[in-house]
């Protein structure tokens, strides 16, 4: 049965949603069930957890397809999750539908017939209609139809498989990431999100291989027709963001950006993860920690954004915050790397260094290293400590064609400082993303005061702003 509430018409056998200008939105049969939800429980909080097992029936699926979900209500409302009229987040608990519903008329009632006018009128009335259709035919044309529910289907299920894929920690995940919002544009590209996800995803691909690609057009080119589509799209002014940021390295522009994305909809926990990235490399830590840390409340079960804040605690010096959040990353996802390297720096920075190798060598084994490779760190950590280890996978790397920045760190923390330097001088020409944390990375502590180094700085775009 239909219902309405603010002057939107929900029909739930339609799957669809009428706002108060006539527009019709059709709707993923998850998220129809979704809005059946909570408009059944208006007023009470339902969690993610309850979300889930009541819609996706307890299926193995992450906290992110109730937020793209929630994300396409919102958009068929017209809603603003800053300033909700239909559904509001409650951090950290779930989400409550808040608009009050009408109440149906009597049952039978019908409203009362307005006076039938004379033929003459009727007649130049008729005449206007369709001189005045006739000119809107001519202005816009027919347009475009809404795509089919089939398609709808087709678009949020690879949304949502890109969408757990990019929270994965490895190439070959965000190969898979790229891979489904390509075929969600293929299906259907007048969708907005499935761009800026492609957009987002192939920027973060280009930072972890650490080498920007031809990849980068098609960045921009996501980025761009993600606002095409829809200019009031926080994720896609967070792909700008991130393009603006990683690619054109212009601070001042990036963060707009990413702020005008939170102002949209300020729940969307990798956009403020995104922003945490910003600020760290601009050395405004507490802002940094601030925002990663509400990314992890909106994303509990996300080891990847406890590894970040972990990581931004670790450089905004709460190393004992930093270990706490590292641990829970490797918690939710043992195998997390990012989250083993940032605890080991931890404990070597607080003269743990044993620990910090038994944390080392159990991430090594456990991250599916070959067995060469770890008796290789094996004998270096005997040899020479963690230092040791540092020096000979700067040596293998070399060997392999690691990226120069990563190098770079691994000589910095064996100690040899005229390599790292020569090491970041090749990463900063050949564009590497990751030399935007190089100002604030500790491997580099030691360099800061280094003429050479703050020259490559200036040149890699980050100057020295973060010390």
């Amino acid at each position: 049965m239909s219902f309405t509430a603010l002057g939107c018409t929900v029909d739930p056998l339609l799957r669809s949603v009428t706002d108060a200008s006539g527009r019709t939105t059709r709707l993923e049969p998850k998220a129809c069930d979704l809005l059946v939800l909570l408009a059944g429980r208006p007023n009470e909080v339902l969690s993610v957890e309850q979300l889930i097992e009541s819609v996706w029936g307890g299926k193995f699926v992450t906290s992110d397809v109730v937020t793209v979900a929630v994300h396409a209500l919102r958009q068929a409302f017209g809603d603003n999750a800053r300033e909700p009229r239909f559904i509001e987040t409650v951090r950290g608990r779930g989400y409550r539908w808040i608009a009050p519903l009408d109440p149906p008329g009597p049952a039978g009632e019908r409203p009362a017939a307005a006076p039938r006018p004379s033929p003459a009128v009727a007649a130049l009335l008729a005449l206007l209609l369709l001189v005045s259709a006739a000119c809107v035919w001519m202005l816009l044309r027919r347009p475009a139809p809404l795509p089919s529910m089939t398609k709808t289907q087709a678009v949020l299920r690879a949304q949502a498989r890109g969408l757990f894929f990019s929270d994965r920690r490895t190439l070959a995940d965000m190969d898979k990431a790229i891979e489904e919002f390509r075929r969600a544009i293929a299906v259907e590209p007048r969708f907005a999100e499935p761009h800026a996800a492609l957009a987002e995803a192939l920027v973060r691909r280009m930072e972890w291989s650490n080498a920007v690609t031809a990849a980068e057009r098609e960045a921009r080119r996501e980025a761009a027709r993600a606002l095409e589509l829809d200019p009031q799209s926080p994720i896609g002014h967070a792909a700008r963001a991130s393009v603006q940021f990683v690619l054109d390295r212009d601070m001042a522009a990036a963060e707009q950006s990413f702020r005008r994305a939170i102002e949209l909809d300020p729940t969307i926990p990798s956009v403020r993860r995104r922003y945490g990235y910003l600020l760290a490399v601009n050395g405004r830590f507490r802002e940094a920690v601030a925002h990663t840390r509400a990314a992890a409340e909106l994303a509990p079960a996300s080891s990847s954004t406890f590894a970040d804040l972990g990581w931004v605690e670790l450089l905004a010096g709460d190393v004992a915050g930093a270990q706490r959040d590292l641990r829970e990353a490797l918690r939710l996802d043992p195998t997390n790397g990012g989250a083993t390297m940032s605890l080991v720096k931890c404990l070597d920075a607080t003269g743990r260094q044993a620990e910090a190798w038994t944390e080392l060598h159990r991430g090594l084994t456990v991250s599916g290293m070959s067995p060469a490779f770890v008796r290789m760190s094996e004998a270096a950590y005997a040899a020479g400590g963690l230092r040791g280890v540092y020096a000979s996978w700067a040596r293998a790397g070399a060997k392999n064609g690691l990226p120069r920045f990563a190098l770079a760190v691994y000589t910095a923390q064996a100690g040899q400082r005229s390599q790292a330097l020569a090491l970041l001088r090749q990463s900063v020409e050949r564009r590497e993303p990751m030399t935007l944390w190089m100002t604030v990375h500790p491997a580099f502590a030691a360099l800061h005061h280094d003429a050479v180094f703050l020259a490559l700085a200036r040149r890699a775009g980050v100057g020295a702003a973060a010390y």
